[in-house]
């Protein structure tokens, strides 16, 4: 019998899949509650994440920078620089990702959130679907505040 994580994503990769079809996003599914996602940025370069959904929607998917092959992940050539949503220690900083809490992460920069209530944590930014989450790492790749360069 299916868990609720994996029901979960099961409805949510849907939207996932149409959105990464109509943008040339690269996307795989690995398995029931984990898939690789790509994108190009504002500078044509190309970031891939490992996404690790257990738990999910309870606590937040893990969005972790990896190789194109969805292999190697915590690699600084993987990951890219910019805003404090980019954060430099490669970390996504943001509620919904599972890394950015110290507790669950040593890279998390956050020990002040608590990752049980992560949906009603006011710095989602509306980010409570998996589709919103990928939406807006897209949009920090392609805005203004990315710097345009890989961590090294």
């Amino acid at each position: 019998m299916p868990t609720v994580a994996e029901l979960t994503v099961a409805d949510e990769l849907a939207a996932i899949r149409e959105i990464a079809a109509s943008r040339g996003w690269a996307f795989r599914e690995i398995d029931s509650l984990h898939f690789c996602l790509g994108f190009q940025a504002s500078d044509t370069s190309h970031f891939h994440l490992l996404v690790d959904c257990a738990g999910y929607p309870v606590q937040p998917p893990a969005w972790d920078w990896c190789d194109d092959a969805g292999g190697l992940t915590n690699r600084p050539t993987d990951r890219p620089s910019g805003s404090g949503f980019l954060h430099p220690n490669g970390v996504i900083c943001a509620p919904w990702n599972r890394l950015a809490y110290k507790p669950v992460d040593p890279r998390g920069p956050h020990r002040d959130w608590t990752i049980g209530d992560w949906q009603k944590n006011s710095h989602t930014g509306g980010c409570t679907s998996l589709c919103h989450m990928a939406l807006r790492i897209y949009v920090e790749l392609n805005g203004p505040r990315f710097s345009r360069k890989r961590l090294a």
